[in-house]
């Protein structure tokens, strides 16, 4: 714990030494900063200590996402490049020409950019930019190298953090990105042929790394039928006062993901600003955009912005580790209604799998009221939760079992008993033997919450269409698959697929 504390507090030693101790001729280093920063928010990783191969091609399209804007016109008085602003003090810069006559030929997004034949001269023009310029240069400090960051191996193929580093940039993020564009900016305003462009009252910012504000007008009525023109946060109808919102903000993760919006009412997301939202909010998100409307949210808006829900997932599970370990707040509701952030394992929904279908096991048919004083949960005699291989059971011949005691406030109509059936669970600190009596709690479309790390009854249909039932522990792989693990190293590990899904979260063993 102390080693890594000391190497954050490095690394932010380190970012500041390089931004005034650097030598930045021209604004490709501060690009090169924004762009790692990016990267390591949107790659998992497999610890804090983990090192990050980052291929120079990803390096090149972000070089090439961030230079976008700055290769439209800015001043209106001036046509050709003589109305574009300069990177650097000489002549224009390779990337912004290539740039410029791409829009030039009716390119309007990054996306038509890769379909078209200016994509392969683009590309190579940011690649070339990358070897030869900031790439081997960025960690000279006081004309010494310092290869902090990354090792100076002069690749044409790939660089590799660190260890430790790609954890500081995800930890840091906001910081970094912030001063990275900062120095950018007060770098190009120092250009005094971007002086006469710019004049005293520049907009330079917003022009520079704001919304594509036309852009976004192209997501407001696909939100809006998403949502039953109800606000995303009051859950309120909405009139003419419908905004798109940025739900993890645009401030804190500076790029549009088509995922990542959310209609809302203006006073809504005026209140929201720059804040994370709360939980509560993250998990319908999240049901909303990554699991029901997923594929609908790419198949509108991918001609618009760059849609993927794994990368909007890896981004907002980031960005709410970030605000706990921060200790930050998290907008609920209204101007000054919060909660604090909490530690919470990230959302992981199993790739295209379906949702519990809650007609199978979810929703019996039963009374809440209970005899005399003890409360009554469902019990299913015939589903064998398998703690070994899948098992096949069904719902028939429910009864009612006095809830157990100290398990905490219980619901009926969301938590149930059941058998385990098999031994590959009895492992660890606590084991779960053949025969317990376990107590379960519905997962449902609306409250799936966090699953990685944590137990949970996996179900698929057999070759008949029955129910089979499974206990194991979730565990989410680099490469987006899941793992299902047995507490028992008997039985080996299992690889979900698009017939499991996740119908119920383990909550303890009963004692009978």
């Amino acid at each position: 714990m102390i080693g890594a504390m000391q190497q954050q507090l490095d690394f932010i030693a380190y970012i500041q030494r390089m931004l005034v101790e650097g030598d930045f001729s021209a604004t490709y280093k501060f690009a090169l900063l924004h762009a790692l920063a990016d990267v390591c928010v949107e790659q998992p990783l497999l610890s804090e200590q983990s090192q990050l191969v980052i291929e120079l091609p990803t390096l090149a399209d972000k070089l090439i996402t961030l230079y976008w804007h700055h290769a439209m016109p800015f001043s209106s008085e001036h046509t050709g490049e003589s109305a574009l602003l300069k990177q650097n003090t000489g002549a224009q810069s390779k990337v912004i020409s290539v740039l410029f006559e791409c829009q030039q030929n009716n390119i309007r997004n990054f996306r038509q950019l890769k379909q078209s034949p200016f994509y392969k001269p683009t590309f190579n023009a940011a690649m070339a930019t990358i070897k030869t310029g900031p790439l081997w240069r960025l960690q000279i400090l006081a004309k010494q190298e310092e290869c902090f960051l990354y090792p100076h191996t002069n690749s044409t193929q790939f660089i590799t953090l660190n260890a430790g580093i790609a954890s500081c940039f995800r930890r840091f993020y906001d910081l970094v990105v912030y001063l990275a564009k900062n120095a950018w900016l007060q770098k190009i305003q120092s250009i005094k042929h971007n002086q006469a462009l710019i004049g005293p009252q520049s907009q330079l910012q917003e022009f520079l790394f704001g919304v594509d504000r036309n852009a976004l007008t192209k997501a407001k009525p696909v939100l809006v039928e998403l949502q039953s023109n109800t606000c995303f946060y009051c859950q309120k109808p909405m009139k003419n006062d419908v905004e798109v919102d940025h739900f993890i903000p645009f401030a804190r993760y500076a790029n549009d993901l088509g995922h990542n919006f959310v209609a809302a009412h203006r006073a809504c997301n005026n209140n929201k600003r720059d804040f994370l939202a709360a939980q509560q909010h993250r998990e319908r998100w999240q049901n909303q955009n990554l699991v029901v409307n997923s594929q609908i949210i790419s198949n509108e808006l991918s001609a618009y912005f760059h849609c993927d829900a794994d990368k909007s997932l890896a981004v907002s599970n980031w960005a709410y580790q970030v605000a706990q370990a921060n200790n930050a707040k998290l907008w609920l509701a209204n101007k000054d209604h919060f909660e604090e952030a909490k530690l919470t394992a990230d959302i992981v929904p199993f790739p295209q799998a379906k949702q519990p279908e809650l007609n199978q096991v979810a929703e019996p048919a039963v009374s809440l009221k209970s005899s005399g004083n003890a409360l009554k949960l469902p019990y299913f005699p015939n589903i064998k939760i398998a703690c070994g291989h899948f098992k096949t059971g069904d719902e028939s011949d429910m009864e009612l079992m006095e809830a157990p005691l100290g398990a905490g406030k219980l619901d009926p109509q969301v938590h149930f008993l059941a058998h385990a059936s098999g031994n590959s669970m009895n492992g660890g600190k606590h084991p779960i033997f053949d025969g317990d009596l376990l107590l379960l709690e519905l997962i449902t479309s609306d409250k799936a919450g966090s699953l990685r790390g944590q137990i949970v009854a996996i179900e698929r249909d057999d070759i008949g269409g029955e129910g089979q039932y499974l206990l194991r522990k979730v565990n989410k792989l680099p490469n987006g698959q899941y793992e299902l693990i047995a507490q028992n190293p008997d039985y080996e590990v299992m690889i979900a697929d698009e017939s499991m899904r996740t119908f119920a979260r383990f909550k303890q063993v009963v004692a009978e």
